[in-house]
């Protein structure tokens, strides 16, 4: 391999997302660079470290004729298969928000752009992580009767500290994208794009973004709901039925709390860059009329006439548009769903 072909190799697995960092730290960087392909290190990660682990795990309880967690609930076959998805999904997300930026002219509009070309603090990973493996060890959140050295082994350290921090790199993601985004962008100088031909200032993209990240938590919902509640599988008894349901119903309601106030920020933001944009175009609209107050006197010199004219089209713009940032064809897509993994839930449970 030739230098320039390696310095380009490098910078394109360099780092991008938290788990990128850990794992190139655990050398999977070193790993990525000596393939023949581009690949994050988070995906080797996850792939070094899931699938061997999913296979040891029931190895070990066959050879001790303990029976396999496959063998009692079958759906268990889709969690590193959600893992996977968990760590292409932040890739993704990341390189559509980052797509978004691009297509918004963020860097162009914005007197200082960095907050949303460096959208994911970099505190906030860690906090989750730490959060989420703490919970794991509080006393009575395992029942560790009839376990065996996989059991074990699983719980205490590839529960907290291998799949926690796949799933963190991705709500870490997810977070970013329907919270800070739109409340950076609501607290910024960009403003709306008023000549968007679709009507929706020109935050269409960051409303389709909201939709697809909210779309990758009902796939996980959807998964999660066939592992707990494991339909037509009669050798699984699964978790308590209240504690399953709070835990489904809680994740839930977060989400749609996050797509909710992402939708309430973005709406608040488009309404009074309207309505403050209306305010100025009438203010210069008075400025140009004899008797502005009152509609039956009211009259345009002529020397003002092109120029009334000119404002006129122009307050009809802005209030074409929208004061939420996508479609309806999109509001209702998403509507749908979010009724979905609840709707599972009450046809299994």
């Amino acid at each position: 391999m030739s230098t320039q072909q390696s310095e380009q190799k490098e910078e394109q697995s360099s780092p991008t997302l938290w788990l990128d960092g850990l794992a190139t730290g655990l050398g999977f960087g070193w790993l990525t660079n000596r393939l023949s392909w581009s690949v994050p290190p988070s995906y080797l990660y996850v792939v070094v470290t899931v699938i061997p682990l999913s296979i040891w795990s029931a190895a070990y309880k066959i050879y001790i004729g303990a029976p396999t967690v496959y063998s009692i609930n079958p759906y268990f076959v889709l969690q590193p298969i959600l893992l996977l998805g968990a760590a292409w999904g932040s890739h993704t997300l990341k390189r559509d928000y980052d797509q978004v930026v691009a297509d918004m002219k963020i860097p162009d509009r914005a007197s200082n752009p960095k907050p949303f070309i460096n959208i994911i603090p970099t505190r906030l990973p860690w906090i989750l992580f730490v959060i989420a493996a703490g919970i794991q060890f509080l006393p009575g959140a395992k029942v560790t009767d009839g376990w065996v050295l996989a059991d074990y082994v699983f719980n205490y350290f590839v529960f907290p500290f291998v799949y926690t921090p796949i799933l963190i790199q991705f709500f870490t993601v997810y977070l970013s994208i329907q919270l800070l985004a739109p409340w950076r962008l609501a607290k910024s100088d960009v403003g709306i794009h008023f000549l968007d031909p679709q009507g929706v200032g020109g935050l269409r993209p960051l409303g389709e973004l909201i939709k697809k990240a909210y779309y990758f938590i009902v796939a996980g919902l959807v998964g999660y709901s066939l592992i707990t509640y494991a339909p037509f599988v009669d050798t699984w008894a699964g978790p308590p039925a209240t504690i399953t349901n709070i835990v489904f119903t809680s994740v839930w309601l977060i989400s749609i709390g996050t797509v909710a106030f992402a939708v309430f920020v973005l709406h608040r933001f488009m309404h009074r860059e309207k309505r403050e944009e209306i305010r100025h175009l009438e203010e210069e609209y008075r400025s140009h009329i004899e008797e502005p107050w009152d509609v039956k006197q009211y009259e345009i010199p002529e020397e003002h006439e092109e120029t009334v004219t000119d404002i006129e089209d122009r307050i009809a713009r802005v209030n074409a548009t929208s004061e939420y940032p996508a479609t309806f064809s999109i509001w209702s897509q998403l509507l749908l769903s979010v009724a979905i993994p609840k709707t599972l839930q009450l046809l299994l449970s």
